[in-house]
């Protein structure tokens, strides 16, 4: 029986992989913020800004994250 060897993305890798689930996150949440807004529900539109801008600042951080670890990357093979 041959089992199938198992890969782990790298940290850039994870990074993009997180701000894309992010920017799914963010788009239902702009979308849900369009309806509350139509509804005129001013609890449930403040409640969904304050996550959407909580993912945005998520998203922008993994960016920073993902720009570390390609500096870090691109000084290494100068390195070398």
């Amino acid at each position: 029986m041959s089992v199938a060897p198992i890969t782990i993305p790298s940290a850039a890798a994870q990074c993009r992989q997180h701000i894309a689930e992010l920017a799914g996150v963010i788009g239902a949440s702009a979308e849900i913020i369009v309806r509350y807004a139509e509804l005129g529900d001013d609890v449930g539109l403040e409640y969904q800004l304050r996550r959407l801008i909580l993912h945005v600042r998520a998203a922008t951080q993994t960016f920073k994250d993902l720009a570390e670890f390609e500096n870090a990357r691109r000084a290494e093979s100068e390195a070398a």
